[in-house]
């Protein structure tokens, strides 16, 4: 969370609740209000725009990941991988896979 909003408050239920939720909404306003139980946070206050700014980076960083992962396969398209290169990169045993294909296909 402190990376999308670094200014939280930390309040715990018991102390949201004597304040009252227009206190609390109202410090929602200025910064994200992380309610506590026992230390935990179980509920968060947040403005709508706080968190209409939040999904617009989120979904800015994902087109970004996508946009780089489309870019890579492009890049790599003439490039193919044998099973053996593909489990040895990923750390796998090919001979557990192909056994794993033949009791799949025999199914």
């Amino acid at each position: 969370m402190g990376i999308l909003a670094p200014m939280t408050t930390r309040m715990p239920i018991s102390v949201g609740s004597r304040k009252g939720l227009s206190k609390v909404v109202s410090t929602a306003e200025d910064q994200r209000v992380l309610l506590t139980n026992h230390g935990r946070v179980v509920a968060v206050v947040d403005s709508a725009e706080r968190l209409d700014e939040d999904l617009r980076r989120l979904r800015e960083a994902a087109d970004s990941v996508i946009e780089f992962a489309v870019g890579e396969a492009t890049h790599n398209v003439a490039k193919r991988w044998d099973l053996e290169a593909v489990c040895d990169r990923l750390g796998l045993d090919s001979s557990a896979i192909r056994d794993r294909a033949r009791t799949t296909e025999a199914r």
